[in-house]
């Protein structure tokens, strides 16, 4: 079963508008292709204990999770949990989803976005935003999208495309390289294989350190 797409979703406070945006991505997905199947996962920090509450458990317990359904999501997953307790948490989580057939994953909340480590990372900062929550710090220099003002779900979509996209070139450029050397033959291949021109995996390469040798036709 090919691997979902993992996005995250973070923001700078509470309020920022991370459910809403989340809202707005379920519904479009579903808009372009119904067939999509979508996971939600939100988590919820708490004091006194951990828990991972999926359906039909969730029903009206958890609001968020109820707008999440509404617009749209197949799978409902509700992270309650201790800052302590996550690593762990995440590790059951992983475990759950992978037995999910869904085509898409989508976490709200900073911490669990962080030990996820999704494919994309998008955080909403908010505009004019300066006041910044400890657990967004270290998210905001990780994120892949970041949204300052009033967004376009169209463009967003754009984005991810081009960022998976890029992610694999670099992934395959990793892959087949030795020594931060790779063959134009090898680099030629890539290019072939993903349907893009031989200039942006050349592109791609100079930004890894990565140098492209034996190039005889001057593709590069």
């Amino acid at each position: 079963m090919k691997k979902p797409l993992s996005v995250g979703v973070g923001g700078s406070k509470s309020g920022v508008g991370k459910t809403s945006f989340v809202e707005d991505f379920i519904r479009y997905i579903k808009s372009q292709n119904s067939k999509i199947t979508i996971t939600a996962v939100k988590y919820t920090k708490t004091s006194l204990y951990s828990s991972i509450i999926t359906e039909p458990q969730l029903e009206d317990i958890g609001k968020d999770t109820n707008r999440m359904k509404k617009a749209g999501a197949d799978y409902l997953v509700w992270v309650k949990a201790k800052e302590e307790d996550l690593q762990e948490i995440v590790f059951k989580l992983k475990e759950y989803v992978n037995n999910l057939s869904t085509n898409i994953v989508i976490i709200e909340g900073n911490s669990l976005v962080r030990l996820m480590q999704p494919d994309i990372i998008i955080f909403l900062k908010g505009k004019n935003n300066k006041c910044i929550k400890s657990s967004a710090k270290a998210l905001i220099e990780k994120a892949d999208i970041l949204i300052e003002e009033d967004y376009s779900m169209e463009k967003i979509m754009k984005e991810i495309e081009f960022i998976q996209k890029r992610k694999l070139i670099y992934q395959l450029l990793r892959e087949k390289s030795s020594n931060s050397r790779i063959s134009c033959a090898e680099a030629r291949k890539i290019a072939e294989e993903l349907l893009i021109s031989y200039i942006e995996v050349g592109k791609a390469a100079n930004e890894l350190g990565i140098k492209i040798i034996k190039c005889e036709l001057g593709c590069f």
